[in-house]
C-alpha cells in the first residue's frame, strides 16, 4: 500500500534533519583544532562545555595540565568596550589568541581583532587577507597593478618589487587557469600574491610569472549579476585538451635588501608544482643561493628535483626517477607532494612505488644516489608530518592493511632516516585523523588558518581515533612512542543517534579477479521488515585523485561530505554504498594503477557492480532496483556507469559532471593517458560520455549550476545534444548562481530525493518533501 503523505512528509523532514551540515552541531566535541601558543608545545582549543555552550581550554602536554584559557564573561565585556558593540563568542567566536607585548591578540571569526593589555585595551589591525607574511613577522607581500609589491609593517613603507607585470603575465598571481577562484574574483576579493614565497632568513623572494597572454577565454557569463539587470560576462582563461599550449613561465628572485632582481625563463613543469602547492615545495640551499624544485607533472614517467641558481638562473638536475607506466610524488593527488630536501645533511626524502607500495627513501643531494629506504612493509605513505633533522626521525601516515586491517585506515608511524628502524604509534585497529600539512593554495586563497596536529617542538601529536561505527576519542600522544599522555575529548553522539543517524557497516569483498579486495561502506534503512529487499544506490566519486569511502565517524575521504549522504538517504528508504574500487589511492601500485592507459574500459566501475552483487549475498539490497549519484568527477562516473552497465543501474542522477574529455583543462586526463602533448583524439573520445549516449535505458537527471567554472555547464550540455541525437530521454534542473561547491540547498536535495523515490522507490504520490 502507498504510504499516506504524512508519512512521506516525516520520512523527508528526518532526512532534512540528517543531511551532512547538520550532523555536526548534533555531535559533542567531535574534533579538536589546536591553537600553539609559541610558548613550549601548549595549545588551546574550543570545546562543548558540559553545562552548555562553549569554552577555551589551555593545555600544557608537559604532566597534561588543563585549564580556561581565559575568563569569558572578562573577555566578552572587554572586547564590547573597545568595539562599542555587542560581542557573543557563541556567534562569533575566538579563532586567535596569542601574547601580545605584556597583553594578549584576540582575533574573532568576524574579523575583528583587540589587544586587551593593562596598559589598556585597543583594536588592532587584523591579518590583511591579501597580502603573504614573511617569516619574521616585519614585512608581507601583495599585489598591485599585476606586479609584486613589499609592505615594512612598522613603517607602512612600501615598495615595487617586479615592474613589468601586465594583465594575464602579473607577477606572483595566481594563474587563470585556476578556474575555483571565479567565485573569488565575482567578489571582487583582493588575492595574495600565492605564487610567491619568502626565503627563510626572509631576504629573498622568489616570484612565478605564467603567460597567459595568448591562453583562448572561455566566456563564462554571470546570468544574475547581483545589482544589475544585465548579465555580466566573467571570461577566464584556460586550454582545452584538444588545444595546443601556449605561453611560457618566468622565475624571479629578488634581493631585498639591495634590490637586485634577476629573472630567469623555466619549464613550466618546474614550476607546476609550485603554483599547485606553494613554498612547501620550495626548498632552500643553506646559503640561499639556490632553491631546490620538483620538476614533475601530473602523468609524466618522470621526476626530477631540479637545483636553480638564485642569481644565474643555471639548473642542474640532482636527482630523477623514472616509472612505468607514471611516476607519482604521493598517490592522494590533492595532497602536498612526498619530498623533502634536507641542505643541512645534504640529503633528500623521496617517495617511490618501486616495490611496488609507496615508501620514503633517502637521497644524497649533490650525487642523487640513493642512500637506503627509510620506511618499510606493505604500506603507502600518505602524508609526511614532520622531518626532524636533529633526531633524524620522520614522523608520517600511512596506510596499512596488514593484519586484515582496513588498508585506507591511516596510522601514523616515526622512522629512522637510516632506515634502521619504524615504529607504529598508532597500533589500536582504527582510524587515526591528523591535521597534515595543506597546500599554501588553500591556507592563503581561502584563509584557512593554517595548524598541525603536531607540537612544535615534535614532542606531541593530537589523535582522532575512531571508526566508521565507533565514535572518536581524541588523545594526546607521545612521538616518541605513542603513549597516550591524556584524553582531550570523548565524542559524545548521543543527540545524533537519538535523531535518528544510521551508523554504516564497512564491508570487505573480492574483485571479480578472485584476489583484490574492495572495501567500503553501506548503510541499511532502519527497521527493516525480515526477508525484505530494499533499493540501493551508489555514492559514487571513482576518481584516480582522492579516496571517497569515509575510513573513521563521519570522517575520512577526499569528500567527508559525500560519505556522510548515507543516513539522510536511510530515512527514505534507501541503502547506499560508498567504496573506491581498482584505479584509487591509497593501495599499492597494482590496485591503484590498474585504470591507466584503459580510455575505453569502465576503468574501476566494474568493481563497484562486483561489489553489489556480492554485498546482495549478505545484506537485503534488491538489485532490481539500483541507482547511483555523483557530482563532480562523481557526476561523470554516475552517468557512466549508466552507459556501461544500462541493464544494472536503473537511475541516475549526475551532478556537474565532466561528460565531454576534449572540454576540460589540458592535462586532466595525463593521468590514464600519459603526458603526451596532445592526446590521441580517439582515447579523449573514448574517456568522454557523449559516443556512449545510445546506450542509455534507465532514468537520468542531470543538474547543474550555472556559475560552476570548475565543470563548466557546457559539459550538461554536451551530453545534452548527445542523448538528443540518439534519441534517449532524460531530465534536467539547472540551479542559477550555483557553482561548483555551492549547489547543496534543502531544495535541491529535496530534488534528488524525490527523483530517487519516484523512479525507484516508484512512489510518485505527494512525498511532502518541501514545506
Amino acid at each position: 500500500m502507498p504510504s499516506e503523505p504524512s508519512e512521506c512528509a516525516a520520512r523527508y523532514r528526518k532526512a532534512h534533519a540528517l543531511v551532512p551540515e547538520k550532523l555536526a552541531e548534533l555531535m559533542r566535541n567531535n574534533t579538536v583544532v589546536p591553537q600553539w601558543t609559541g610558548e613550549g608545545d601548549r595549545f588551546w582549543y574550543r570545546r562543548n562545555a558540559d553545562d552548555g555552550g562553549h569554552e577555551y581550554v589551555l593545555v600544557d602536554p608537559d604532566g597534561f595540565h588543563r585549564e580556561p584559557l581565559f575568563d569569558p564573561a572578562d573577555v566578552t565585556a572587554r572586547l564590547a568596550a573597545v568595539f562599542d558593540g555587542p560581542v557573543d563568542l557563541e556567534t562569533t567566536p575566538v579563532v586567535r589568541f596569542r601574547p601580545e607585548g605584556n597583553g594578549v591578540y584576540v582575533g574573532l571569526l568576524d574579523g575583528r581583532t583587540a589587544v586587551l593589555s593593562p596598559d589598556g585595551d585597543a583594536t588592532f589591525p587584523g591579518p590583511d587577507r591579501a597580502a603573504l607574511p614573511g617569516p619574521d613577522g616585519t614585512q608581507v607581500l601583495f599585489l598591485r597593478a599585476h606586479n609584486l609589491w613589499s609592505r615594512d609593517i612598522a613603517t607602512g613603507g612600501e615598495r615595487p618589487l617586479t615592474t613589468t607585470g601586465e594583465p594575464f603575465y602579473a607577477w606572483g598571481a595566481t594563474p587563470d587557469y585556476t578556474r575555483a577562484l571565479l567565485p573569488l574574483a565575482a567578489a571582487d576579493r583582493p588575492l595574495p600574491p600565492a605564487l610567491a614565497c619568502f626565503s627563510p632568513s626572509g631576504r629573498t623572494v622568489m616570484a612565478v610569472r605564467l603567460d597567459e597572454r595568448a591562453v583562448p577565454e572561455h566566456p563564462f557569463v554571470d546570468q544574475l549579476p547581483p545589482g544589475r539587470a544585465r548579465p555580466k560576462l566573467r571570461p577566464f582563461r584556460y586550454h582545452h585538451e584538444d588545444e595546443t599550449l601556449s605561453g611560457g613561465a618566468e622565475l624571479a628572485f629578488v634581493d631585498l635588501e639591495t634590490g637586485s632582481l634577476a629573472v630567469h625563463a623555466v619549464d613550466a613543469a618546474l614550476v607546476a608544482n609550485f603554483v599547485s602547492n606553494g613554498p612547501d615545495t620550495v626548498a632552500w640551499a643553506c646559503d640561499e643561493a639556490a632553491v631546490y624544485l620538483l620538476w614533475h607533472s601530473t602523468g609524466a614517467r618522470t621526476a626530477s628535483l631540479v637545483r636553480v641558481d638564485v642569481r644565474t638562473g643555471e639548473r642542474k638536475v640532482v636527482l630523477s626517477e623514472t616509472a612505468e607506466p607514471i611516476y607519482e610524488p604521493n598517490t592522494h593527488l590533492y595532497s602536498l607532494p612526498l619530498i623533502r630536501v634536507l641542505p643541512a645533511s645534504n640529503e633528500v626524502i623521496w617517495f617511490s612505488q618501486a616495490d611496488g607500495w609507496g615508501h620514503l627513501y633517502r637521497h644524497d643531494l649533490t650525487t642523487g644516489a640513493r642512500l637506503g629506504a627509510i620506511t618499510s612493509g606493505n604500506l603507502v605513505v600518505r602524508d609526511l608530518l614532520r622531518v626532524d633533522e636533529q633526531r633524524r626521525e620522520v614522523l608520517f601516515v600511512a596506510g596499512c592493511g596488514d593484519g586484515g586491517d582496513n588498508p585506507y585506515w591511516r596510522k601514523v608511524y616515526w622512522a629512522d632516516l637510516d632506515g634502521s628502524g619504524q615504529t607504529l604509534l598508532t597500533p589500536e585497529p582504527a582510524d587515526h585523523e591528523l591535521i597534515a600539512p595543506a597546500p599554501q593554495f588553500l591556507t592563503s586563497i581561502f584563509g584557512v588558518a593554517p595548524t598541525s596536529s603536531v607540537s612544535p617542538s615534535g614532542r606531541w601529536f593530537i589523535d582522532r581515533m575512531s571508526t566508521v561505527t565507533a565514535p572518536p576519542q581524541i588523545l594526546l600522544r607521545d612521538t616518541r612512542d605513542g603513549t597516550v599522555a591524556g584524553e582531550l575529548e570523548r565524542t559524545d553522539v548521543s543527540a545524533l543517534l537519538e535523531a535518528g543517524f544510521t551508523v554504516p557497516e564497512q564491508f570487505q569483498v573480492t574483485a571479480d579477479d578472485g584476489e583484490t579486495q574492495l572495501w567500503g561502506v553501506i548503510t541499511l534503512p532502519p527497521g527493516l521488515p525480515p526477508d525484505s529487499r530494499v533499493p540501493v544506490i551508489d555514492l559514487m566519486y571513482a576518481g584516480f585523485q582522492v579516496v571517497a569511502q569515509p575510513t573513521g565517524w563521519l570522517s575520512g575521504g577526499g569528500n567527508a561530505s559525500w560519505g556522510q549522504l548515507g543516513a539522510a538517504f536511510a530515512a527514505l528508504g534507501f541503502a547506499t554504498i560508498v567504496m573506491d574500487g581498482r584505479g584509487t589511492p591509497g593501495r599499492d601500485r597494482v590496485f591503484r594503477q590498474w585504470t591507466h592507459g584503459v580510455p575505453a574500459e569502465p576503468r574501476g566501475l566494474d568493481d563497484h557492480v562486483t561489489a553489489l552483487r556480492a554485498l546482495a549475498d549478505s545484506y537485503p539490497l534488491d538489485l532490481e532496483h539500483v541507482g547511483v549519484i555523483g557530482h563532480s568527477y562523481g557526476g561523470y562516473n554516475s552517468v557512466r556507469s549508466m552507459l556501461y552497465f544500462p541493464h544494472f543501474f536503473k537511475v541516475a542522477v549526475s551532478s556537474a559532471g565532466v561528460h565531454d574529455a576534449v572540454k576540460m583543462h589540458k592535462g586532466s586526463w595525463n593521468w590514464f593517458l600519459g603526458e603526451h602533448g596532445t592526446h590521441d583524439p580517439a582515447a579523449l573520445r573514448d574517456l568522454g560520455n557523449l559516443h556512449l549516449a545510445d546506450r542509455l535505458r534507465g532514468k537520468l537527471l542531470l543538474l547543474a549550476g550555472d556559475q560552476d567554472a570548475n565543470a563548466t555547464m557546457d559539459h550538461t550540455f554536451a551530453l545534452i545534444r548527445a542523448l538528443i541525437d540518439a534519441d534517449r530521454p532524460f531530465d534536467l534542473k539547472i540551479w542559477p548562481g550555483g557553482d561548483h561547491y555551492s549547489t547543496t540547498t534543502p531544495y535541491t536535495r529535496t530534488v534528488i530525493w524525490e527523483y530517487f523515490v519516484e523512479h525507484l522507490l516508484h512512489r510518485n504520490e505527494d512525498t511532502g518533501g518541501r514545506s
